[in-house]
């Protein structure tokens, strides 16, 4: 492994997965997170050093592909990287394998700065250094979820404070806990599921009153679009195959 690039290895706790043993699909998401934030962290750039600077990362775009699920008390080991900056967008890739060295998981990413005060968009290439790599977890590049056409209310809930993160509003992990919760009774079964994409189109924050909404997709996976109608807009767009 490089010196621009960051391995984390674990075994997968019990909390982390479900009665299959497999881990469940946000906990996935939160691990990473987790290294891109550790990788950040290692180069002076992650929550406490943007902090310094008056501004915070937010996660715009993920694309999750997944070969199979970790497993209960398996190792499970992650690597990820910067692929650098361009404008108001930085890229990040990651990739995951099992106890046997064998790649199951990999993921690119999409993330913006934003000023801690307006809660705008500031330009990352001229104020960071990302400590790029050329190198990329997929040989396309990430286009970014638009959302379709909402057809039926699957889910509705109100965020709680446990839902919250260290930059005051919801966590991305928990958009797709909700999402996977409301489409299960649709028919949703997370051992199948091959590719996950997620758009975070604006904050959501405590008290907001969230409404899950079902978009017809064909026969291929899931569509949804999550609706934050204390704001009256869009919150997130997701689509699983």
């Amino acid at each position: 492994m490089d010196n621009d690039s960051l391995l984390i290895s674990n075994t997968v706790p019990a909390y982390e997965t479900g009665p299959d043993d497999r881990m469940h699909c946000h906990w996935l998401m939160h691990h990473l997170q987790e290294a891109a934030t550790a990788h950040a962290d290692s180069f002076g750039f992650g929550i406490e050093g943007m902090a310094k600077l008056g501004c915070f990362w937010v996660l715009t775009s993920m694309r999750i592909e997944i070969a199979e699920l970790p497993v209960r008390e398996k190792e499970f080991t992650l690597t990820t990287w910067s692929r650098g900056a361009k404008k108001l967008r930085a890229f990040r890739d990651f990739s995951g394998c099992d106890e046997t060295g064998r790649e199951i998981v990999r993921a690119t990413s999409e993330w913006m700065v934003l000023d801690s005060e307006t809660r705008r968009p500031i330009a990352v290439d001229q104020k960071l250094n990302l400590h790029a790599l050329d190198r990329c977890a997929f040989p396309d590049s990430m286009k970014r979820l638009r959302p379709g056409t909402p057809e039926k209310e699957i889910r509705s809930l109100k965020v709680g404070y446990s839902s919250l993160d260290a930059n005051g509003h919801v966590n991305n992990t928990e958009y797709l806990r909700w999402s996977f919760d409301g489409l299960r009774p649709l028919g949703l079964d997370q051992n199948k599921v091959k590719s996950i994409r997620i758009a975070f189109l604006s904050e959501v924050f405590e008290g907001n009153e969230i409404k899950l909404m079902n978009c017809d997709c064909g026969e291929n996976g899931f569509e949804l679009i999550g609706m934050n109608e204390s704001e009256g807009k869009a919150a997130f767009a997701l689509r699983v195959e």
